[in-house]
């Protein structure tokens, strides 16, 4: 069935929906971008001219809604490894979430000097921010943040 065709390349995920369900899923990104080097995960969420994002979970192939995501969290190497950036500065936060969720990590903020607050990188963001963590990232639709606080 065309219609359902997907894109190559898999990243495995622990996608969190808006329902409580948890789906141990893989992700399928486009093999190349206009940036050079596969699609990030990330970039897919964030792409405005999509809803929906193509997963696999198990035999199965659908299609996700991205508004009902919650989380999506990669331990995958190669897809950390893009998304780390050396440039810009750590803010330890601690999140929660709509339905109960909590989170710690770090936001890495890269933007101008009298602009790198956290409510300022909120304020910006896409849907989707990336929650830095030990060997993961989880990215959270902004949405469903509910509160952010200091990790320190």
């Amino acid at each position: 069935m065309i219609e359902y065709q997907v894109p190559r390349r898999e990243v495995a995920a622990t996608v969190v929906l808006d329902d409580g369900r948890t789906l141990e899923c893989k992700l399928f990104t486009a093999v190349s971008s206009p940036e050079g080097g596969p699609q990030l995960v990330i970039d897919r969420l964030n792409d405005a001219s999509e809803e929906f994002v193509p997963v696999a979970g198990g035999d199965d192939r659908f299609l996700v809604s991205k508004p009902g995501i919650v989380t999506v969290q990669i331990t995958q190497r190669d897809e950390l490894q893009a998304m780390e950036i050396d440039a810009g500065r750590d803010a330890p936060v601690r999140l929660s979430l709509a339905g109960g969720i909590n989170l710690v990590g770090r936001f890495r903020i890269v933007m101008p000097p009298e602009r790198a607050r956290v409510i300022d990188f909120l304020n910006e963001a896409s849907r989707f921010v990336p929650l830095f963590g030990e060997d993961r990232v989880t990215l959270v639709q902004r949405s469903y943040i509910v509160t952010v606080r200091s990790a320190i």
